[in-house]
């Protein structure tokens, strides 16, 4: 029985990050990474977890991201339960949940609705601060909506729904005070020159926004009319480079522009918009 210390030390482990490597063994033996820092010449694998940590380690070795290993992906406050069926969280999508902050208080009733939920990482983040809310997430995918189930167990926030629905047939007979969305937004032709992580690991469903990356803007834009009570709100993420199209959509539908943020690496990221007066 080897100790977690000596395994990393081994030769082929060097080509790993070391945090990754303390990751994995944290994963393993269901401890915090800062425990198994602190006390790595202390923590021991037996056989069955030293051979799940090489498994691991010849997976992150292909290049697959670390948070598909663990099935783990940070996200506002919360570890979020991820998979192949779903995309992992970004920070930039965070922004969404930052707005939101500003423009209500946590005291307020609001209903929303999370379009392309995913693993309900943006449906979940909100209800969980805003505690007399309620809201519905909805996605194309039936392993999606099963990842965002358990996300929602995990967390446990039970004011929120999920259903499997494509969003151009999905009718409920309410309105919501926010929608938001991270649709796919990357144009086809451009897919093949994300990074392998991203390319081979996240869905393409998330992923694939068709020829020009906007499919989901034109689709989803006509029905937010159906959707939103009269003074509500639309938070879309963008893709770079879209904020015009973007822009152009809603305003053709007849939205007015109520901001627009960018990311920490000064993009475009956020279009807010409502219902023009």
């Amino acid at each position: 029985m080897l100790s977690a210390r000596q395994i990393i030390l081994q030769r082929h482990c060097s080509n790993v990050a070391a945090r990754d490597l303390l990751r994995m063994i944290a994963k393993i033996k269901g401890l915090f990474r800062e425990e198994v820092t602190f006390n790595l010449k202390d923590i021991y694998l037996s056989d069955a977890e030293e051979t799940l940590f090489f498994s691991m380690l010849n997976r992150r070795k292909e290049n697959e991201p670390l948070s598909k290993i663990l099935n783990e992906k940070s996200f506002w406050n919360h570890d979020f339960f991820v998979n192949a069926d779903v995309l992992d969280p970004r920070p930039e999508t965070e922004l969404i949940i930052e707005m939101i902050l500003s423009r209500f208080q946590r005291q307020s009733t609001l209903n929303f609705l999370d379009i392309g939920t995913g693993s309900g990482c943006i449906l979940l983040s909100l209800l969980s601060e805003y505690k007399n809310s309620r809201g519905i997430g909805i996605d194309i995918s039936a392993n999606a909506i099963e990842v965002a189930c358990y996300n929602q167990k995990k967390i446990g926030v039970t004011t929120a729904n999920f259903f499997v629905a494509d969003w151009n047939e999905f009718e409920k007979e309410e309105q919501f005070d926010v929608v938001a969305s991270n649709p796919p937004y990357i144009s086809t032709d451009d897919i093949l020159q994300l990074d392998e992580n991203v390319r081979n690991y996240d869905p393409p469903v998330a992923l694939d926004g068709g020829p020009s990356g906007l499919d989901a803007y034109i689709s989803i834009t006509p029905l937010l009319k159906r959707w939103l009570n009269p003074q509500g709100l639309v938070f879309f993420e963008i893709g770079y480079g879209q904020v015009a199209d973007v822009v152009q959509i809603l305003q053709s539908n007849g939205f007015q522009i109520d901001e627009i943020k960018k990311d920490l690496n000064n993009i475009d990221r956020i279009v807010v918009a409502q219902l023009a007066l």
